[in-house]
């Protein structure tokens, strides 16, 4: 019986993973080029065989990082109370953001470091994104189930905000797991958008 060869990392995908641990932990700016290549083993220069700049790799994690956050949408049951389908986008967030924390991180707080076009078509992507959230907030409002005073901009950014920190401090060695974290983010983040509750405790 032949023995089976181990399993290699294509160069390309070592390159990115690389630049994934080193942006994340150095910042975009505080990374250079050489640091990748002695991240995967390589000379320098070997990277150019696979990739333009340091630039190019920034655009495709961030590129890659936010379509995995668009495709959430699929996640959201379409028939289900505005409340559950909040519940459902902040635990597919959360679950989305645990998968790969690294690269998260990259895409929430490195992003700024694009050039033109690059910075441009991100930005719109981030938009998408954020009007998922607005738009339930704004059927929640419309229906009386979240606080009419609320502002649905403000209260996305105060979502994303508190979703968008979920790589700094998760754990997979912590207590709980994706969707327990998910569970608990949507428990507190959502009582700050329902109606205040009447003198005998009901909605």
């Amino acid at each position: 019986m032949a023995r089976e060869e181990p399993v290699v990392q294509r160069p390309r995908e070592a390159i990115v993973e690389a630049a994934i641990a080193l942006f994340g932990k150095r910042g975009f700016a505080g990374t250079t080029m050489r640091d990748i290549a002695s991240e995967v083993g390589v000379l320098p220069g070997s990277l150019y065989a696979h990739i333009n700049s340091k630039e190019t790799l920034l655009d495709e994690i961030v590129e890659l990082g936010i379509e995995s956050f668009l495709a959430i949408e699929e996640a959201i049951p379409k028939s289900a109370p505005v409340v559950e389908r909040l519940r459902a986008a902040i635990k597919a967030h959360v679950a989305v953001a645990a998968e790969n924390p690294g690269r998260s991180l990259v895409v929430f707080h490195q992003w700024r470091f694009l050039t033109e076009p690059n910075l441009t078509r991100a930005l719109n992507k981030r938009r998408r994104y954020q009007q998922i959230f607005v738009r339930l907030v704004d059927e929640g409002i419309a229906d009386g189930t979240l606080a009419r005073t609320l502002d649905s901009k403000i209260a996305v950014f105060a979502l994303l905000g508190a979703l968008n920190w979920v790589p700094e401090w998760y754990s997979p060695a912590g207590h709980f797991n994706p969707v327990e974290v998910g569970e608990k983010l949507a428990d507190i983040l959502l009582e700050g958008l329902l109606p205040p509750r009447s003198p005998a405790g009901k909605r």
